[in-house]
């Protein structure tokens, strides 16, 4: 008999979460039936799950302190029993929340996904951080994308370092390159430009006032340099004013939201992120893919990506130091060139759906096993 796993979203927006999700399911660990559920029938990633011949199951949420909440865990529990959930997955901060009171009240184990490195952000307080941190520590295990995220729910959180474990994001590549072999839409360079790629949603954390402040060191020295930045977010307005002090309107352009990453990627010289935070970022797998140079600063999961020589390094908030790096790469080509290659035979090797997909499946089994569930009975029993 299949062990069910209810996948937990809360919507199907753009993002790393989201996209990961949707490769899971297609790629779901054997002998584990998938079930998908979420408070909002809503985002870009919801066709490609139905695809799969998946309809989520809807529990309505306006908010953890909302009166709803308490009947969104009860309505949940409630489907756990009914469709014989053994295993809840549960990837963002407010299915993790309910998915947890839930799968305790049904008798399922759970497992909470954390992908950063619990940083403070938008509408994310210290009160969103300590139940974040609580779920950690309450779930049966806690999957994280990265050694430095694992590290931050133990040493930061209180984690049992066994129920820690990491499973690394995947990446379809022949997928990707089909994509980059398209046309990018168009764009506002000439032949000649050499182009810098920003992957990114315009958010405080993701450094493009260090980027722009670099991008201002480099304009004399290298004219024709331009930093193609695709993403929205609550910085363009600053973005947009601080580009026209600094003279940067024609190098540094703001795209917006971009549904030809992988072509745009493929039309680049090179890479850059600029974040104060990250776990296993999927902006730079995809750079990695594409075979491009790579400067990014060293946090969280970055080092674990670009380590031996797949990329250049620098502290965050130092627009010297992401300038000089930038400026090694463009006057290296032949050592940028051989950077994009081991970025690429990197991912090949480490990062494939296959290898995910094996690790998702011995993440499973040890949720699962009773050893793992402090004394409790199997909840595959019930």
């Amino acid at each position: 008999m299949m062990v069910r796993v209810l996948h937990l979203l809360s919507r199907f927006d753009i993002g790393g979460s989201e996209r990961q999700l949707v490769e899971r399911l297609r790629r779901h660990p054997r002998g584990f039936e998938p079930l998908v559920g979420c408070c909002e029938l809503y985002g870009k990633f919801l066709p490609p799950i139905r695809a799969l011949g998946l309809e989520p199951f809807v529990v309505p949420l306006r908010g953890l302190l909302h009166p709803s909440a308490a009947v969104a865990v009860a309505q949940l529990a409630i489907h756990i029993r009914r469709s014989k959930v053994d295993l809840v997955h549960a990837n963002d901060f407010a299915m993790s929340a309910i998915g947890l009171a839930a799968a305790r009240l049904a008798g399922a184990r759970i497992i909470v996904n954390r992908v950063d490195l619990g940083h403070l952000r938008p509408g994310f307080g210290v009160a969103h951080r300590r139940l974040e941190a609580f779920t950690a520590r309450h779930a049966d295990l806690v999957c994280v994308n990265a050694e430095a995220v694992r590290q931050v729910c133990i040493a930061e959180e209180g984690c049992d370092p066994d129920r820690v474990m990491v499973v690394r994001n995947g990446m379809d590549v022949q997928a990707f390159d089909a994509l980059a072999a398209r046309p990018a839409d168009p764009l506002p360079v000439e032949t000649g430009d050499v182009l810098v790629a920003v992957i990114g949603n315009l958010w405080p954390v993701k450094g493009h006032r260090t980027l722009l402040e670099a991008a201002h060191r480099l304009r004399e020295r290298h004219p024709r340099l331009k930093f193609l930045c695709a993403g929205l977010g609550v910085e363009e307005p600053f973005l947009k004013k601080r580009i026209r002090e600094l003279g940067l309107e024609n190098r540094v352009l703001l795209l917006g939201h971009r549904t030809d990453v992988p072509a745009l990627l493929a039309r680049a010289d090179a890479f850059a992120l600029c974040s104060s935070a990250e776990g296993l970022s999927n902006a730079i797998m995809e750079a990695m893919a594409a075979r491009l140079p790579i400067v990014a600063t060293r946090v969280g999961g970055n080092a674990e990506l670009l380590e031996g020589d797949r990329g250049l390094l620098v502290p965050y908030g130092d627009p010297a130091a992401l300038a000089g790096a930038l400026e090694q790469l463009l006057d290296n080509r032949a050592q940028a060139r051989e950077m994009g290659r081991r970025a690429r035979a990197f991912v090949e090797a480490e990062l494939s759906l296959d290898r995910m997909q094996s690790a998702h499946e011995e993440l499973y089994r040890r949720a699962l096993e009773p050893l793992w569930d402090l004394g409790r009975q199997p909840c595959s029993t019930h």
